[in-house]
């Protein structure tokens, strides 16, 4: 590593980056996309510089010379304002509404935060295992494939891994990588899993000579375990006969706001005109505008760096597919954000033991930030180098998003569109290439129309943009404080700014308007059963309604069948219901601890006064979720809000029923009866099977006490699982989605 990036410091001072030449027309080209974590639209210089004709605070001349090189677009979009669903939708190519993925910190039982009027509705922390993402399209291309650093698309439990999802070269469930020429597991420097962001052990103005982070380059940059990684996997795919595609996630700039490079913190002090801190608390006013953060400055330098040392290893590696050439001349290279630049985080605390808001990075014009749905929270920067590219090219006027990369890498991969894959994006090559204005979609229609959906918390939006127009619904409004609609018109129809910064509602001007763009936003809303929070039976408020929920009457089971009873009243019919179940609940079977409790969305059967499922096999614990036509929810029993129990508890402890344990192991049991008679007819030894099997039915006889129980089910399940691609038993989700540990 030392050698390949030492030499990074002479390469800039003779001008990094020349332009690519153009490779041969019919070779594959190799796919490098650096997704940084919360990148604010304009906290790169060459948007900054182009937005305001002015100095930009935060030094990025390696990312500003990849723009030079290559296309910069002003008008990308990250599908989300948050993290999770925005690289869901980028790896699945399919909004959230698809994927299950609507926010951060899912694949819980929806709760009420106190007596809160909303609760969030169900959304799914992870990936669905059985969704064809990119990687496993590319390698049907032949491309070598590989993902480093976040992943954040697999809930707390760490399920599924990057390696489970299709890559070739990554890290499982215990983050460990899987290819020990590339990462030596007993290195405890490069195994660093955060790289740079890794917290300080007591404020951010400490650690800094920590020996994971030694200076490795003759400019004292502190060492980074994932650009590490990123450049020998490089080394060595580069060097073979076949294109390859990385997916390189640092971890800045995300917060907490710190940086591991004293020498440039103490360098954007000097820029800013104040003194190296002393005290590790908030160094800048929350509400001044501008970048004034000399640590968030750094972390946007180091991002640079990191790109610097991606670009100069493609750079100097000779291209074996195509003689005479470097790789560089071959690859495309993206550089984007999941979403929008974080304005004002608390995260330190100071010499006075408080925590105080600072301001982290300023995204005006655009309005607000991170977690919004305003142009803040989600314009995020776009810029890509490669191959028959203008350089220098600018595309001012075109909407595109994270979306868009899933059909793009397969047409840069040379593959033919695929409608099974039902993705929602469009090849953007042709944008890329400079031949076309209009992204269009696989049939060849061009797309005029960008949706989004964030129905969580008390930021609660539904959102489609037209033309310049954009309509905002606000689908939580007890808890979102803003109009039921906002119309706002961002751009002219030249393509020229009107309002990016959003001042003025014109839903009252324009009627017409917004009543088109509402119906073809709810008829996209109800074609995908787009969830919005739910009502609060347990409100403090006198809501309307509250009186007539449903009323639960009991509960029951039969073997592996559960079920709830209830009766309406007033005649508000109960009109759809869901099963939350957990296949980890309690404490026996925790990979950690009891935050990791997961709880996953299954379908039941709903008639009158009776909702009843089947218990998946595993499960621990279950609860029915039923919606009246009011939409307030109802639990099959009582559920604690949020605040009487923490959001990241175990819900499972709280409740008094539950299906415990003994619905599940019926399901495992017959699954496992199932399995044992195919490998049987196969001749294979089921004897371990058939005793895991006899124990598990003699459990079955005995009163429900979690031990017992849980034993039973772990016992069997692996069982089961250690005849994996030997029958399709072993492979079930259930028995694969969750990370119980080593056992």
């Amino acid at each position: 590593m030392k050698n390949i990036v030492c030499s990074i410091s002479a390469a800039i001072a003779v001008g990094l980056f020349a332009a690519p030449v153009c490779a041969v027309e019919s070779l594959q080209p190799n796919i490098v996309h650096i997704l940084v974590d919360d990148l604010g639209w304009q906290d790169l210089a060459c948007y900054y510089e182009a937005i305001h004709d002015d100095p930009s605070l935060h030094e990025t001349p390696n990312i500003d010379r990849v723009a030079s090189k290559g296309i910069r677009f002003m008008q990308a979009y990250s599908p989300s304002p948050t993290c999770s669903p925005s690289r869901a939708a980028y790896l699945s190519g399919q909004f959230g509404v698809k994927n299950g993925v609507y926010h951060v910190k899912g694949s819980r039982v929806p709760r009420a935060w106190g007596k809160r009027s909303e609760l969030n509705p169900h959304y799914s922390a992870r990936l669905d295992p059985s969704k064809v993402i990119i990687p496993q399209e590319l390698k049907k291309a032949g491309y070598t494939t590989a993902h480093v650093g976040k992943w954040h698309v697999c809930g707390e439990n760490m399920v599924p891994t990057p390696l489970q999802l299709g890559f070739d070269f990554s890290y499982g469930r215990n983050h460990v990588y899987n290819d020990t020429e590339i990462v030596d597991p007993k290195d405890t420097k490069i195994n660093n899993k955060e790289g740079i962001f890794a917290q300080p052990k007591n404020n951010r103005l400490t650690d800094f000579d920590n020996p994971l982070f030694l200076p490795l380059l003759e400019d004292e940059r502190p060492y980074d375990s994932l650009t590490d990684i990123s450049v020998r996997w490089l080394n060595k795919v580069g060097r073979k006969d076949q294109p390859f595609f990385l997916n390189f996630c640092p971890k800045l700039v995300h917060g907490p706001i710190m940086t591991r490079d004293r020498k440039r913190l103490a360098h954007y002090c000097k820029k800013l005109g104040i003194d190296f801190p002393k005290d590790p608390g908030a160094i800048c006013d929350p509400d001044a505008p501008g970048h004034n953060n000399p640590y968030y400055a750094s972390m946007v330098d180091s991002v640079d760096w990191m790109v610097a040392q991606v670009v100069n290893t493609l750079e100097s590696l000779d291209d074996p597919r195509n003689p005479g050439h470097k790789l560089i001349d071959n690859t495309y290279l993206i550089i984007s954000s999941d979403n929008g630049g974080a304005q004002r985080l608390a995260t330190w605390r100071g010499l006075d033991g408080k925590k105080k808001y600072e301001k982290v990075t300023d995204n005006a014009p655009l309005r607000e930030g991170k977690t919004y749905m305003y142009e803040g929270g989600v314009k995020i920067p776009f810029i890509v180098m490669g191959p028959r590219i203008k350089p220098g090219s600018v595309n001012e006027t075109t909407p595109i998003s994270l979306l868009d990369l899933f059909p793009t890498f397969m047409a840069m991969g040379g593959m033919q569109p695929d409608v099974s894959l039902d993705l929602d994006g469009c090849n953007i090559l042709p944008l890329i290439k400079g031949e076309g204005s209009a992204a269009q979609f696989a049939d060849g229609s061009a797309r005029d129309t960008l949706f989004f959906h964030h129905p969580a918390d008390n930021k609660s939006y539904s959102v489609i943009q037209r033309k310049g127009w954009k309509l905002m619904k606000n689908t939580g409004p007890l808890l979102t404080e803003a109009p039921e609609l906002q119309l706002f018109k961002l751009y002219n129809e030249d393509g020229s700014q009107n309002d990016i910064s959003e001042t003025s509602n014109l839903v009252d001007q324009y009627p017409e308007m917004t009543q088109q763009l509402l119906g073809d936003l709810t008829n996209w809303m109800q074609t995908n059963d787009a969830r919005v929070p739910h009502l609060n039976p347990d409100a403090e408020a006198d809501l309307p309604g509250k009186s007539d929920v449903p009323v639960m009457t009991g509960l029951g089971s039969e073997e592996s069948r559960i079920w709830a009873t209830f009766e309406t009243q007033a005649n508000v019919a109960v009109e759809t219901a869901y099963m939350m179940y957990s296949l980890n609940g309690g404490t026996e079977l925790k990979y950690r601890a009891p935050r990791l409790e997961e709880w996953i969305y299954a379908p039941v059967k709903l008639t009158d006064g009776r909702v009843e499922a089947v218990a998946p096999p595993g499960m621990t614990h279950a609860v029915f979720c039923l919606i009246d036509a009011n939409n307030f929810l109802v639990y099959s029993e009582p559920v604690p809000p949020v605040g009487k129990v923490r959001i990241d508890a175990a819900v499972s402890l709280e409740l008094e029923d539950g299906y415990a344990y003994s619905p599940g192991l019926f399901s495992m049991i017959k699954v496992g009866h199932e399995a044992r008679g195919k490998l049987m007819k196969q001749g294979i030894n089921v004897d371990a099977l058939t005793q895991a099997l006899k124990a598990a039915r003699a459990t079955c006889k005995l009163p429900v006490e979690e031990k017992t129980y849980a034993l039973a089910i772990r016992n069997l399940r692996h069982a089961i699982r250690a005849f994996d691609g030997q029958v399709p038993e072993a492979s079930l989700a259930d028995l694969n989605s969750i990370n119980l540990g080593k056992w």
